[in-house]
């Protein structure tokens, strides 16, 4: 393997969920950089179901956490991104929306900053939607919070190598004579 593909999959496996943040803010570079990799990312017969709200005013984001408890941690971060989905295929749209927010993940820790992935209840999308002026049938499900992490959230929770199940639980292969 060359070194470049060392690194990213070395970025692969380090990036994690953070959902406790420093206040400092994100710069707009680095927050345009996160989102030009989410509009890059794939979906289904490259439909590019998706549209993305970026909150950043505190009064918003605690707002946003009160409509979504599952996401509390909105309200910690600096910045919020709302992925605005079509409504218009659910299957389709369940699996495109969990590529963009991973992809979302991944360049923010890729760019220093740490991320968490959020949802809010289908019973919370209505609310949501009219906070956020979406027309229906769109309608957002999936937060990810953005921000510098805290010095608790950026210490590691487990030792190295040690967060996950060894591969050997977890592939079998089969082999055909």
């Amino acid at each position: 393997m060359t070194t470049n593909a060392d690194d990213v999959l070395r970025a692969l496996r380090r990036t994690r969920q953070i959902r406790d943040f420093r206040p400092d803010p994100i710069p707009d570079n680095v927050l345009e950089d996160v989102l030009d990799v989410a509009r890059w990312t794939g979906s289904a017969m490259n439909r590019q179901p998706w549209t993305f709200v970026v909150v950043r005013d505190p009064k918003r984001r605690a707002r946003l956490a009160e409509l979504a408890p599952q996401a509390g941690h909105v309200a910690k971060a600096a910045a919020v991104i709302a992925i605005v989905m079509t409504g218009e295929d659910a299957d389709q749209d369940s699996y495109d929306e969990g590529r963009v927010a991973e992809r979302i993940l991944i360049a923010a820790s890729a760019l220093g900053l740490g991320a968490g992935i959020g949802w809010a209840r289908k019973s919370n999308w209505p609310a949501i939607a009219e906070f956020l002026g979406i027309p229906a049938p769109k309608f957002v499900r999936t937060f990810v919070s953005l921000g510098y992490p805290s010095d608790a959230a950026a210490r590691p929770k487990s030792a190295p190598g040690s967060a996950r199940k060894p591969l050997d639980e977890l592939v079998r292969h089969e082999r055909f004579a």
